[in-house]
């Protein structure tokens, strides 16, 4: 795990020795969220790590994804708590590895 004291969500599972093991999308989940500011998952299909970090925005607070690819920092709105799913996750992450592709065959063009 890249940090210590984050815990990182890993194959559907809470991956922390101060969590609790459960699944992701069942009420345990959404509750445990409640209590974060920030995690960590890893993919189970993409090669993408994502920092997950609730934001206040507007008076109210959004969960954004984060992840560096290709030596750029991109980040991907995922919502509220309640739309914290592993599908939404996975989706992120799909999107953002095909922002990485197409960021790479635009530079192999442009040089």
């Amino acid at each position: 795990m890249p940090y210590r004291d984050t815990p990182w969500v890993y194959n559907g599972q809470i991956v922390h020795p101060a969590a609790a093991t459960m699944q992701i999308d069942t009420p345990a989940w959404f509750t445990w969220l409640d209590t974060l500011s920030c995690f960590g998952y890893g993919s189970r299909t993409y090669q993408i790590r994502l920092t997950i970090r609730r934001e206040k925005r507007r008076q109210q607070t959004y969960w954004y994804g984060y992840s560096k690819i290709n030596a750029k920092l991109h980040n991907i709105y995922l919502g509220k708590t309640e739309q914290l799913t592993l599908a939404g996750l996975e989706q992120a992450c799909r999107l953002l590895e095909e922002r990485g592709r197409q960021e790479r065959r635009k530079a192999m063009n442009d040089s």
